[in-house]
């Protein structure tokens, strides 16, 4: 079942809520809807949720209502795992740095990339065939050829461990380079074209959608991956 949040302008009472309620239910793809009468935050789930426009046009049938996307930043759901995670490496592995006597630009890229690839694979790997399946509907490689999005997360496990023990290596700095291209590829067709999925970076544990912040992520891994290599 998908789920879809949006907000609801000027419901005033309870008598608002459920005259909305009945005008979306008419609407049969809808299963269920939450409406909080105090900020208007409404979450529809269903199998097939409407597009917006839709909904405006049900609710402009009724009153006055109008509909605005909630708003989201970085650190609110559903983003807010990745900033955790992506945060706390940072962190962690800063602090390794500094512990260490001396920061050096090029081992803190090396521990942060090992840390990063080992974590993100291993929620890939948690289920790997609902990642495969994520995965392929957006990844150009993975769309055509079956197989790597299930040999996938070994890859970047294994990437992991050689950042983890050879940071320097061009061998892994340049098969992280060309698999992080080709992924930005797919990721910004997806993007550009407002295809709504969901980004499997994490595997299918998050519900992340694919959106700028997965573009972002895969640029600075490919960007760390082109530094160590120059």
């Amino acid at each position: 079942m998908k789920k879809k949040e949006i907000t609801i302008s000027d419901i005033t009472c309870m008598s608002c809520v459920s005259k909305i309620e009945k005008q979306l239910y008419s609407n049969t793809s809808l299963d269920k809807i939450t409406i909080n009468k105090d900020n208007g935050l409404t979450l529809l789930e269903g199998e097939n949720i409407p597009q917006d426009n839709e909904i405006q046009n049900l609710l402009s049938e009724i009153g006055n209502y109008s509909l605005t996307p909630p708003k989201r930043n970085l650190f609110s759901s559903p983003y807010k795992p990745l900033v955790i995670i992506v945060f706390y490496l940072f962190a962690v592995t800063l602090a390794i740095e500094f512990n260490s006597g001396i920061f050096i630009l090029k081992t803190w890229m090396g521990n942060f990339m090992a840390g990063f690839f080992l974590v993100f694979s291993f929620f890939k790997i948690l289920d790997i065939p609902a990642f495969a399946k994520a995965y392929q509907s957006y990844d150009i490689i993975a769309s055509k050829i079956n197989w790597y999005g299930y040999i996938y997360p070994f890859i970047e496990f294994s990437l992991g461990i050689s950042y983890l023990f050879f940071y320097d290596s061009v061998l892994t700095n340049l098969i992280t380079a060309i698999i992080m291209f080709v992924g930005l590829i797919g990721v910004y067709r997806s993007v550009i074209q407002k295809t709504k999925i969901q980004c499997a970076c994490l595997g299918t544990v998050f519900n992340l959608p694919m959106s700028y912040v997965t573009i972002i992520e895969d640029g600075v891994m490919l960007m760390m991956a082109l530094f160590m290599l120059i």
